[in-house]
């Protein structure tokens, strides 16, 4: 199956050109629209989060993206050059017992687990690889 791949700055500037490119991408390739929400809302979440958090410099980095259709939805794998990050470590959110005990912020992995079907994490060669994957939904009739 062929991907698809852009490549962006670590500057916050770019997530509107990741969306533009993703559904580009997504349309190409025959991606269902539903499955390109998500992956949009996870996408962002995700780079917005390595563009913030990753680097301990302030030198360009790259911030790589591939998509691809599979047989059964899509695949995007992000990789980046930053500081090792394994989303599937951070612990599974605990709702609060109250709004005034609630914790600013530490919702997106959340974000990113609910959105997707899977999601993998791996360190290679000096880069954090993060895939995510959305799969058709099917859809259930009254009979």
């Amino acid at each position: 199956m062929s991907s698809d791949r852009i490549v962006l700055k670590n500057d916050l500037s770019e997530l509107r050109r990741m969306t533009q490119w993703l559904w580009t991408a997504a349309a190409s390739a025959g991606i269902a629209e539903a499955m390109v929400h998500k992956l949009d809302l996870a996408a962002n979440e995700a780079v917005t989060n390595i563009i913030s958090y990753a680097f301990a410099d302030a030198a360009r980095h790259e911030i790589t993206l591939d998509l691809e259709k599979t047989g059964g939805g899509a695949r995007l794998v992000i990789r980046d050059d930053g500081v090792p990050f394994n989303i599937l470590a951070v612990p599974e959110h605990a709702v609060p017992a109250t709004l005034e005990s609630a914790a600013i912020g530490g919702l997106g992995v959340h974000l990113i687990r609910g959105l997707t079907s899977r999601c993998e994490y791996q360190r290679e060669n000096g880069f954090n690889v993060l895939m995510l994957e959305t799969e058709r939904e099917l859809q259930t009739g009254n009979a």
